[in-house]
């Protein structure tokens, strides 16, 4: 099974939480695709944008040792399965989950999208996306090469640039929506000629970058 990091616009009000159905409907996009089989927030590339964060050294992921019960003895002896966790600064009678299908979603993986926007900004070597999805469709960044050979270095890809100056600029429509169907007037009186209106124009919203979130998705094919 192979996993790929995913850049998907968010709205700046999801959470941990209720990511999953801010995802749902970019993500449907790939999916549709049969690019990837399935996906969730974090995942195998947990903490990816931050460089300070350990899943290990998480205390959301410190779970009570099975073999012990989380006392740290079996049958009067110190328990083998969780003898290294003060040693690595966990609780007595802690484990880590060794997959991570059980660790806590973290909240550093939804990040504010103006960080990304930040001249200096850059993603932690390895750790640069490979696609980016929103509702106006799926960009193939093209960096698949340089992250399996690790020769990838963080910097911004030029198509992600141009994914974000078209956001900036209003060339790029996140989320797009059906105008509300109007109800037909027709004249009461018949004699006077009717003339459509023509489908009104949904008025057109600046783009807020903090309005919007980027989340850190492992997709998996």
């Amino acid at each position: 099974m192979a996993h790929h990091l995913f850049a998907v616009l968010v709205r700046a009000t999801a959470t941990v939480t209720t990511i999953d159905a801010h995802l749902a409907k970019p993500m449907r996009l790939v999916a549709r695709a049969h690019r990837i089989d399935g996906y969730r927030l974090g995942g195998q590339v947990t903490g990816a944008w931050d460089p300070d964060y350990d899943p290990a050294a998480d205390p959301n992921n410190w779970h009570p040792c099975s073999a012990c019960g989380g006392t740290t003895r079996v049958d009067g002896a110190e328990c083998r399965a969780c003898v290294d966790a003060v040693e690595a600064g966990r609780r007595p009678g802690t484990v880590v989950p060794w997959s991570y299908t059980d660790w806590a979603r973290y909240p550093g993986d939804i990040v504010a999208l103006p960080r990304l926007l930040h001249p200096g900004w850059r993603f932690p070597p390895g750790r640069t996306p490979v696609a980016w999805v929103d509702l106006a469709g799926v960009v193939w960044l093209g960096t698949d090469e340089a992250i399996l050979t690790g020769t990838d270095t963080g910097a911004v890809p030029p198509r992600l640039l141009g994914v974000f100056h078209d956001l900036v600029a209003g060339r790029r429509d996140p989320d797009p929506t059906a105008p509300p169907a109007g109800r037909r007037h027709i004249p009461a009186d018949r004699s006077v000629p009717w003339r459509h209106p023509g489908r009104p124009r949904r008025p057109r919203v600046r783009f807020e970058p903090a309005d919007w979130s980027v989340a850190v998705v492992d997709a998996h094919s």
